[in-house]
């Protein structure tokens, strides 16, 4: 009721409440979309900050972007750390000495890079040094309470580490 001049009351029809606007299906289902793909996005910006763990990383050889890739048959990167395999060493790639040296170097890599691939492993400090004297943390490589470097050894493909270079030629 509404109160008029002269004391005329007026009548008038109330006006049905509003209805709450709808969401249309196609806005639900883009909403889920981006929400998945948010979630996606988050994830990946998260390992990427924090490094992914060795056994969830794809090693592959490295090239120009050095994180979760194999340098040689000694090093790789875990996420953005550089990791010398500290029991081993390989043949060099890089500046080899000679054609064998280069050869089993490759091989030695190849090797390595489907060792890390083949599951988890764990990284253990080396003889309590954390790092050596080019930064590169220092770290055996292990798997089911067995040192991926004794695998390159066996196989013919490293020496146990001595604790100074020898020649591969």
């Amino acid at each position: 009721m509404q109160a008029v001049s002269d004391n005329i009351i007026k009548f008038q029809k109330p006006k049905p409440p509003k209805q709450p606007r709808q969401v249309p299906p196609w806005l639900k289902r883009l909403l889920l979309v981006l929400a998945i793909m948010a979630a996606f996005a988050a994830t990946y910006i998260y390992f990427a900050l924090t490094g992914t763990p060795a056994q969830a990383a794809g090693f592959q050889r490295c090239g120009a972007v050095k994180r979760d890739c194999v340098v040689d048959g000694d090093t790789l990167y875990v996420g953005a750390d550089k990791v010398r395999v500290a029991d081993v060493d390989t043949p060099e790639v890089s500046q080899p000495q000679c054609a064998d040296e280069k050869a089993l170097g490759d091989k030695a890599t190849a090797r390595f890079v489907e060792l890390v691939n083949s599951g988890p492993f764990e990284m253990r400090t080396w003889q309590g040094r954390d790092e050596d004297q080019y930064g590169r943390k220092l770290r055996v490589l292990i798997r089911h309470g067995r040192s991926l470097g004794d695998v390159l050894v066996e196989e013919g493909l490293a020496r146990t580490w001595s604790g100074r270079r020898e020649s591969w030629c």
